[in-house]
């Protein structure tokens, strides 16, 4: 897969983030407006696509994030990008905020040398998604956690933390990262490198924590 135009979704870390990237080069603009996600998704999406010089028949891959995070950002970010499917017949792909923070945080601390990595996205109340990486291995289970078990030395011992919140909570060996458009660029290759394998399927949301949406 080489100079495909692709336009990756972020709307499930507290705010709107697209990135284009069109023959090797990245366009990007983040919002964190407090307005209608909605609108504000589209306006940024038509921004992003007029800075780039790209029209919508001619973008060829979506990615759009799953989550964990925000469960209303996550159902809007899927459904635009299922409409922008509809309407040019490009393929969607599905990725977690796991990766995307985990790309960013291997970009931001090049030289960094640890063993284990536990990615945190903030979740409801006190809770946080947690993700484990053993020697740049991610973990197949993902964790719903509280910040009090954070906190303990028996979650603390021998894990640095990576994570898109401000660390109020004095959670040990912590590292703020965000995804950025580099970080996304290196995912986005990482997912060239292997797209002959990639099975596309039906985009679901990573809740962790079922969702009271859901519960009878």
């Amino acid at each position: 897969m080489k100079n495909k135009n692709i336009i990756t979704i972020e709307t499930s870390l507290g705010r709107i983030f697209i990135t284009i990237l069109k023959n090797n080069q990245i366009f990007s603009k983040s919002s964190n407006s407090s307005r209608s996600i909605e609108q504000e998704l589209n306006m940024i999406i038509d921004q992003v696509m007029i800075k780039a010089g790209l029209k919508f028949n001619e973008i060829d891959l979506i990615l759009v994030s799953l989550g964990p995070g925000s469960f209303t950002g996550i159902r809007i970010g899927i459904s635009a990008a299922k409409a922008i499917a509809v309407c040019t017949g490009a393929k969607i792909l599905g990725f977690s905020n796991f990766d995307s923070i985990y790309s960013q945080f291997l970009i931001n601390k090049e030289n960094f040398i640890s063993k284990n990595i536990g990615v945190l996205i903030k979740g409801p109340g006190n809770e946080f998604f947690k993700k484990e990486i053993i020697k740049n291995k991610p973990k197949k289970k993902n964790y719903l956690i509280t910040s009090q078990e954070l906190i303990s030395e028996k979650h603390n011992k021998n894990i640095f933390f990576v994570g898109h919140f401000i660390n109020t909570f004095k959670f040990k060996n912590y590292f703020f990262c965000l995804p950025e458009k580099n970080g996304y660029f290196k995912l986005v290759n990482k997912i060239k490198e292997n797209f002959k394998k990639i099975k596309f399927e039906e985009p679901m949301p990573i809740y962790v924590k079922e969702h009271y949406a859901k519960k009878k």
